[in-house]
């Protein structure tokens, strides 16, 4: 009698001891997502026109805006940006644009001051 009182003891201790730890089987809650400054980096399009003045790229992320990399000065357009991105995966593609043709392409559909995009890349960004 006494060795069955002291079994029961145990087993319902071992419950307590599960049920004040969540169960003992059940699933941790997901990381918190944190934001991360990303650099992107791609390599340059040879077109003269991208490489001056109303040209550069577009750099498309997956549920963002796309961020605007315009030329500036110098020999050519920058090939890097930076995005602050949270904990995720993410899709990227780059398009180069320039000045030429400007009623076609960004606004008018057609493919006379754009690239074609570049190939998705997809990446993640750590918890």
């Amino acid at each position: 009698m006494k060795r069955s009182t002291h079994r029961s003891i145990l087993i319902a201790l071992s419950a307590l001891i599960l049920s004040a730890c969540g169960g003992g089987g059940s699933t941790p809650p997901p990381p918190t997502p944190t934001s991360h400054t990303v650099n992107l980096s791609w390599a340059a399009n040879r077109e003269a026109a991208v490489n001056s003045a109303g040209g550069g790229y577009t750099v498309a992320i997956s549920g963002h805006a796309p961020i605007d990399v315009p030329y500036v000065s110098g020999p050519a357009a920058p090939t890097t940006t930076a995005a602050t991105l949270m904990s995720g995966s993410y899709s990227v593609t780059v398009t180069a644009y320039s000045a030429l043709n400007p009623t076609t392409g960004i606004s008018g559909g057609g493919t006379g001051s754009t690239s074609a995009p570049s190939a998705a890349f997809t990446f993640s960004v750590p918890y």
